[in-house]
């Protein structure tokens, strides 16, 4: 919206808020800002704790881990060549190919 030709800036000189500058209000502030600083370290200091226990757990059991992954995606590929094989077999079957005349 444009703004008007006689209207005023708020003053600067009062800072940003009324009551601000009251003691209540400074040790409120204050109070306040420490606990969300602390509130924020303590979440790092729990994410970085997570990081370094999962970190642990991978060096300690990679090898298990590893093994683990290789003989499942064994496993798999050995499902899927079964089923291509059955594939296979179908449609030869439904083809005709091992069909002899004589029989």
């Amino acid at each position: 919206m444009a703004r008007r030709r006689g209207s005023k800036r708020p003053s600067r000189d009062r800072g940003r808020d009324y009551y601000e500058g009251l003691p209540t209000d400074v040790q409120y502030k204050r109070t306040a800002h420490h606990r969300a600083a602390h509130r924020s370290i303590k979440g790092w200091i729990i994410r970085l704790g997570v990081l370094a226990v999962l970190g642990l757990l991978v060096w300690a059991f990679s090898d298990d881990v590893a093994r683990y992954f290789r003989a499942h995606a064994y496993q798999t590929s050995e499902g899927f060549q079964e089923g291509a094989g059955h594939i296979t077999e179908g449609r030869d079957r439904r083809a005709g190919v091992d069909w002899v005349e004589g029989e």
